[in-house]
């Protein structure tokens, strides 16, 4: 079956097959509204493999991933503060390193997976990715620290995007929010969650082991898992579905027939930049989602610096890293009911509102509660409360992916563009209102953050509207064979008349 264009007659030829079973299901084609016909008891087949090489795959890695990408709280506590001279807002530019080399790469490299191979690009980029975690164990000062991070942040830039853009490649809309919520929700929990334990048992028990600070043995630790993980994508790891081979040729032709349905572009043509370059930089949905991401991701500071807090007002650095445990298993479980609830009733928009809401109201408590007085009890509160911002940081792409979901180029590029400047803007501006040397205050970004969150509801009713108006809803790229295809139908078209 052709991987870009199916027709009716070989939807037809598939139905009549002598191997096809009788039990099919219609599906309304997204486009054009004609009905295809998908076998129930294939689609379940199909939709399993999915799930468990795909799915649990990219949740394991990711969540390897999480460990390296957010460990850097973890060593500030363990000692690498005074060890790497870390003051005032260093350790802010550490982390912030980390992601202005994803800003530069996550497009290119989202790009490539579109175009290749995701089965070796991804395993590739944990393997080198974890690698250079393991080398930060050698850095003596802050320097090096700054140049390790901006390794590592351009080799992990296209982790996260490029695993998002797989995932719409396979999944329908009524799917594909649950399964972005486990792979980015899940991974991103239990990090933080199996990050405490790591970090605090490090802490315990290998601090000075042959003659190495608990810290360095975190990021070895960490590192080596991540590159274990990594080798075991290229045996699992699926790529698009008109070129996957562990798949049969009967649930191959079931995936072409639910990317039709959803009127989705999984196949790449002939880059035309120019076109995709106006379909990204001149299309309203691109800057707003941008903007709107970045709004998002603000909300999840207090959670990002929660062990910093703790240990700040006084508590040990081991429960510190232990208390993000319970904290993580609660967003897991909130995360996967609210991602049910969207799939479930096919809506983005006002989850993100309604958590955004939420999250904008706590930010707001803790800054009126006072700078410097803020209770401990409230603390936890308003930690566990705000931490159910991680479902609307991945509801965020997965709207991205529907409302992009014609073009495959232009969705690799929008979902890069989103992931990237969205990070970027968040953490630059973090540098200066989550400065470590505030804590445990931190009065300037709760406020920040209350602005944002408030902000976001408004951006994202605006866009719920205009789609609802249908106003410039991204429309697919057609090629030059397509055009050429379109001007010879007219003109025969016009002879005949």
């Amino acid at each position: 079956m052709n991987n870009n264009n199916i027709n009716n007659s070989e939807i037809q030829e598939y139905i009549s097959s002598e191997n096809t079973k009788p039990a099919v299901k219609a599906s309304n084609n997204y486009v054009t509204g004609e009905l295809l016909y998908i076998d129930p008891a294939i689609e379940k087949s199909l939709l399993h493999k999915l799930d468990l090489c795909i799915v649990a795959w990219t949740t394991l890695a990711f969540f390897t991933d999480c460990l390296n990408r957010y460990n850097l709280q973890n060593a500030y506590i363990m000692g690498m503060d005074k060890d790497l001279n870390l003051e005032s807002n260093v350790f802010n530019w550490a982390v912030t390193l980390f992601f202005i080399a994803g800003t530069v790469l996550q497009i290119p490299g989202t790009v490539l997976i579109g175009r290749f191979s995701p089965r070796l690009i991804l395993p590739s980029l944990f393997v080198l990715f974890g690698a250079m975690v393991c080398v930060t164990a050698t850095v003596h000062n802050y320097q090096g620290l700054w140049a390790m991070r901006l390794v590592a942040g351009s080799i992990e830039a296209s982790i996260y995007p490029g695993i998002i853009f797989l995932l719409g490649c396979w999944y329908t809309t009524p799917e594909l929010g649950k399964r972005i919520t486990i792979f980015a929700g899940i991974g991103n929990a239990l990090s933080g969650a199996f990050g405490g334990l790591i970090a605090g048992a490090i802490s315990d028990t290998l601090d000075g082991v042959h003659g190495l600070a608990a810290w360095k043995w975190l990021f070895i630790v960490e590192g080596l898992l991540t590159v274990s993980i990594g080798l075991t994508g290229y045996p699992i790891l699926g790529d698009f579905p008109h070129n996957t081979k562990w798949l049969t040729k009967k649930e191959q032709d079931v995936a072409m027939l639910r990317v039709k349905a959803q009127g989705l572009g999984v196949a790449s043509n002939t880059y035309d930049w120019k076109k995709i370059t106006k379909n990204v930089l001149l299309n309203p949905y691109s800057w707003l989602l941008t903007i709107n991401f970045a709004c998002v991701f603000f909300g999840f500071n207090l959670v990002l610096n929660f062990s910093i807090i703790l240990h700040d007002i006084g508590y040990p650095t081991s429960f510190s890293n232990y208390m993000l445990t319970p904290l993580y298993i609660f967003m897991t479980v909130a995360s996967v009911v609210f991602a049910w609830t969207s799939d479930r009733s096919g809506d983005r928009a006002f989850h993100i509102v309604g958590i955004q809401l939420f999250i904008g109201i706590w930010f707001l408590i803790l800054t009126v509660s006072g700078s410097e007085d803020t209770s401990t009890s409230l603390l936890f509160v308003a930690a566990y409360a705000t931490s159910i911002n991680n479902l609307a940081i991945t509801l965020c792409p997965t709207w991205v992916n529907e409302i992009f979901r014609t073009d495959h180029d232009t969705r690799a590029v929008v979902v890069a563009v989103t992931n990237a400047v969205g990070y970027i803007v968040t953490l630059i501006i973090n540098i200066y209102t989550w400065d470590v040397s505030d804590s445990p205050k931190f009065w300037l970004g709760k406020i920040t953050n209350t602005a944002f969150s408030f902000g976001s509801v408004v951006l994202t009713i605006m866009i719920w509207f205009l789609l609802r108006i249908n106003f410039m809803v991204p429309k697919a790229i057609k090629t030059r064979e397509e055009e050429e295809e379109r001007d010879d139908k007219n003109e025969k078209q016009h002879v005949n008349t």
